[in-house]
């Protein structure tokens, strides 16, 4: 597991972006090796990664395992999801916050309606990102993904071949690579 963590970061630091073809079980034991790579310490600020889930649920699952996991590194981690008090949200984001994890709808609505700060953005990370494409959220995604700053793209996937995402990465990405998770 560690070699195929160390051959995503490898390929993330010799091109912008990554697609990572990876069961939604085996991808969440990359995310925060992933994160802790490209994020290794606290700042004041804006955030420097957006996780982008394809439910509530998913994005509670991993706001929770990255509270456990950001906490010796004081990070902040923030839960952006369409079930919850959208001014509490909005209010958290903008008290400062290192990782924000959510749905991309909400994430989304937040950015666009409120404008949360992302000039210190390093890392955006599209969870199912194939399952998503198929629930119509490619506009949403895509919208955010061009007005973001230049930074890393992380997209997992089971299959890269849906012309939907085929669409997207000769769209939106830039000399990427495609690396196999599945053991």
């Amino acid at each position: 597991m560690s070699e195929l963590i160390e051959q995503v970061i490898k390929q993330l630091k010799a091109r912008p972006s990554v697609v990572a073809h990876a069961e939604a079980e085996e991808y969440v034991d990359f995310l925060w090796p992933i994160i802790d790579d490209i994020i290794p310490h606290a700042e004041e600020g804006s955030p420097r990664a957006i996780v982008l889930c394809g439910s509530d649920e998913e994005a509670r699952h991993i706001e929770d395992y990255f509270q456990k996991a950001a906490k010796p590194k004081d990070l902040t981690v923030d839960l952006v999801v369409e079930k919850g008090n959208k001014l509490k949200q909005r209010n958290d984001l903008f008290d400062g916050t290192e990782i924000i994890v959510g749905t991309t709808r909400r994430v989304c609505e937040m950015y666009f309606q409120n404008g949360f700060n992302i000039k210190k953005l390093k890392l955006f990370i599209v969870l199912r990102m194939d399952d998503q494409m198929r629930a119509g959220q490619k506009g949403f995604i895509a919208r955010l993904a061009e007005s973001l700053p230049k930074c890393k793209q992380v997209l997992f996937a089971r299959n890269s071949n849906d012309d939907r995402m085929v669409s997207y990465m000769e769209e939106f990405l830039v000399n990427y690579s495609i690396v196999d998770l599945s053991e």
